[in-house]
């Protein structure tokens, strides 16, 4: 298939011509609806008005409009309006924080407001420039599949709302609450908006060996509307990157296939499908299943990096069909693989991974490999090391090889016993019911889709192989934060559009007048056996110390006998008849019915855990104090550094002084650097949250300014590490009441209180 396609459409796919005006009409319908829901969500939960038109403003100028033009001239594919819209958005995120980062370079970061409008005069005032503010073609994307993917984003917005919104208000005490990452991608926001190049905001000078690039992109838009960084974090930032997601999805499956259809069932799958979950006793999701719509918000690096990906994927698709539309596609390519470098390290392994699979099997079949290929695979290696050399300094952030860690840790957590001598056998049976579990989920993606060797073919199985990547990744590796989970988040839109493919492809065999019984006894029978599993599965951890190897392998395997036996005996019964395949496939989709409808549920009423309040009103209020009366290189010291969450030891991951404040602290928390990550021998068993901090002679200094302050002790932090400011927290213990003996006392409220080293 060819990048025709994209604009011509297949017959199945075609609407009311688009000439008439109840069909313009229809086609905007969509967008309207879903730009309403968002409105309505964001001002239910506090969103001011003005910060929501500023975004959509700056959005729409900043990003959109700029990026669609460059991206119609360079990529040239003739696509719907909407593609073009989010691919171009998608362009503009990356243009952006490149351009922001040369601005803050040159200590000028309002240079960003130059960018869009130079861009928009020169396609408004070059002749051959101006045939791109129209869209190469005039088809759209069908009425059907524009609403089912605008019913998606609403879906997803409104989740956010009741999911997220709800604990992470932009006022106390709403936000005095938050997820315990949320502060730190805070501190990362002021980090940003002041430094460049940035390090980390908790400890002062420590290098920030972790993606960035997303958080560039919101301290850019605070500068360019004046948004509070705490609004854009927790309410407007991470929507635009959803939505170009949805859309992109679906327009990367239909580049593939030709069918809207298989879009559209691509993003269901990759937003409500999860595999069958044989255990209701795990503490955490069952590995691949489907993400909470909170994890956009929890993650944004997450969802930056899966907005620039489905943009990337576009031209590479392209490419693939050895038929694009020139060389200027190479641009918006590089400059989204540079953007993804920094936006989220996961990526560009699996490309290499997926680029690995289709240069094997394109070997095999020709013994050469084209052009294209090459220079994808080696654009992908220079990419994926400057990234590992120069971004992230060659830490690993904590990432190790340790074979079968997803597994261990979800018995370690809800098994007692697991870590015994007797039962290291345990992990790897819990594996492999992943692993079938998983194969049963994305089994579509594993048939005949396409003629071998032709375009559909390269690109899904490049897909393929980002999600044996993504797969193999969560097998092998490990991390104290359980951060492998994110190789196989960020494939799972493009194992869910394979599968999709390969469904679609096997049901094309069926007769039309039998699909609809087809689809709905294999998929009732599969859902039949989802929830007999679930019947006859433990309902607590059982004891497997007392039941031996023989019981525990009875435990961990039982959930695989009944759909392993079911599916052969369908194979078996199907195996005569020519849509055998696809009545197979139907079966093992329909394992995953139980996890859909707890994918809505869950939509609609998880709420992200919270501890006791951790960030009080008075807090907040100094530290913005501090904010506003303070330079941009001033330095903070402060007595806290464990979160109060947890009473009997020290959780190093306190962030908030530091995010509210847009300041460097000498010591604030010590979670998540790469030190502290790279200080755990068994990623499994060590918490990462109660490593100690590993300069002792820096922390005793820090801490007697607090406890024992003298004008030594003061002078001491103010020359050596040129501390300018002390905010104090009167809540912890041994902070001494005579500090402001030996600091000037510049601002308190409530038990915090903001002193200058110098007089």
């Amino acid at each position: 298939m060819d990048t025709a396609t994209l604009a011509a459409g297949a017959e199945h796919d075609e609407e009311v011509p688009e000439s008439r005006p109840r069909s313009r009409l229809l086609a905007v319908l969509p967008g309207t609806a879903a730009a309403a829901v968002t409105v309505c969500t964001l001002t239910a939960y506090g969103t001011p008005p003005s910060a929501i038109g500023l975004f959509a403003l700056y959005v729409a100028f900043g990003l959109t409009l700029p990026g669609t033009l460059l991206w119609r001239a360079l990529a040239r594919l003739p696509s719907p309006p909407a593609v073009d819209l989010a691919a171009g958005t998608a362009l503009g995120y990356a243009l952006e924080v490149l351009l922001y980062l040369a601005a803050r370079a040159v200590g000028h970061p309002g240079l960003i407001l130059l960018g869009p409008p130079a861009v928009i005069a020169v396609f408004l005032a070059h002749p051959r420039l101006r045939r791109h503010w129209r869209t190469a073609t005039e088809r759209r994307i069908p009425v059907r599949a524009a609403a089912a993917m605008a019913a998606v984003f609403c879906f997803l917005v409104v989740s956010s709302g009741l999911t997220f919104f709800g604990g992470h208000g932009l006022r106390w005490p709403e936000n005095g609450n938050p997820y315990v990452d949320m502060p730190f991608h805070l501190g990362l926001v002021g980090e940003l908006r002041h430094h460049l190049p940035p390090t980390t905001p908790h400890v002062l000078g420590e290098p920030l060996s972790y993606h960035w690039f997303v958080y560039a992109d919101m301290a850019a838009t605070s500068w360019a509307t004046g948004i509070e960084a705490q609004t854009l974090l927790y309410r407007l930032a991470v929507l635009p990157m959803i939505a170009i997601s949805v859309v992109l999805v679906p327009a990367v499956a239909f580049m593939i296939t030709g069918t809207w259809r298989a879009g559209v069932l691509g993003l269901l799958i990759t937003c409500f499908a999860g595999p069958l979950d044989p255990y209701p006793w795990t503490v955490a999701d069952f590995p691949g299943g489907p993400s909470n719509i909170s994890l956009a918000w929890l993650s944004p690096t997450q969802t930056f990096g899966a907005a620039l990906f489905a943009a990337f994927t576009l031209p590479v698709v392209a490419l693939l069909g050895r038929r694009a539309p020139g060389r200027s596609i190479f641009v918006p390519v590089a400059v989204l693989l540079v953007a993804l470098a920094g936006a989220k390290a996961t990526y560009l392994p699996l490309l290499a991974a997926g680029l690995c699979l289709l240069a094997a099997v394109e070997w095999t079949r020709s013994r050469r490999l084209d052009r294209t290929l090459v220079a994808l695979g080696l654009l992908t290696l220079v990419t994926l090391a400057f990234a590992q050399l120069v971004l992230f300094g060659g830490a690993s952030q904590g990432l190790r090889v340790s074979p079968f860690s997803t597994a261990v840790r979800f018995v370690m957590w809800s098994v007692p016993g697991s870590g015994s001598g007797d039962l290291q056998i345990a992990p790897a049976l819990l594996s492999l019911v992943f692993l079938l579990a998983w194969a049963a989920l994305w089994a579509g993606a594993f048939g005949r889709r396409a003629a071998p060797g032709s375009g559909p073919d390269r690109a899904l199985t490049l897909f393929l192989g980002i999600g044996l990547g993504g797969v193999g990744a969560v097998t092998v590796f490990g991390h104290p934060g359980m951060s492998q989970m994110y190789f196989l988040t960020a494939a799972r839109p493009y194992l869910s559009i394979a599968a999709a493919a390969g469904v679609l492809a096997a049901l094309a065999a069926v007769p039309r007048r039998s699909r609809v019984r087809l689809v709905c006894a294999c998929g009732a029978a599969g859902g039949a056996v989802a929830l007999l599993v679930a019947a006859v599965r433990p309902e607590s951890p059982p004891g497997l110390a007392e039941l031996g190897g023989l019981g525990s392998v009875a435990v961990l395997v039982l959930p695989v006998i009944v759909p392993c036996a079911v599916a052969g005996a369908a194979i078996c019964l199907l195996w005569r008849l020519r849509w055998r395949w696809a009545g197979v496939l139907l079966l093992l989709a329909g394992f995953s019915a139980p996890t859909v409808v707890q994918s809505v549920v869950a939509g609609l009423t998880y709420r992200v855990p919270v501890q006791t309040t951790e960030i009080p009103a008075e807090g907040v209020a100094v530290a913005r104090w501090l904010r506003d009366h303070s330079g941009p290189d001033d330095v903070v010291a402060t007595n806290a550094h464990c979160r109060f969450a947890v009473s009997d030891s020290c959780d190093n991951r306190h962030f908030w002084i530091s995010g509210y404040t847009e300041r460097r602290v000498l010591v604030e928390g010590w979670g998540y650097t790469a030190r502290t990550l790279a200080s755990l021998t068994d990623v499994d068993r060590e918490p990462m949250g109660a490593v100690p901090f590993w300069d002792a002679e820096l922390l005793a200094a820090n801490d007697a300014v607090f406890t024992a302050p003298t004008a030594r002790a003061v002078d001491l932090l103010a020359r050596r590490y040129g501390v300018r400011w002390l905010m104090v927290d009167r809540r912890r213990p041994l902070t001494a009441p005579d500090l402001g003996q030996f600091a000037r006392l510049r601002y308190a409220r409530g038990s915090f209180a903001v002193y200058s080293t110098l007089s």
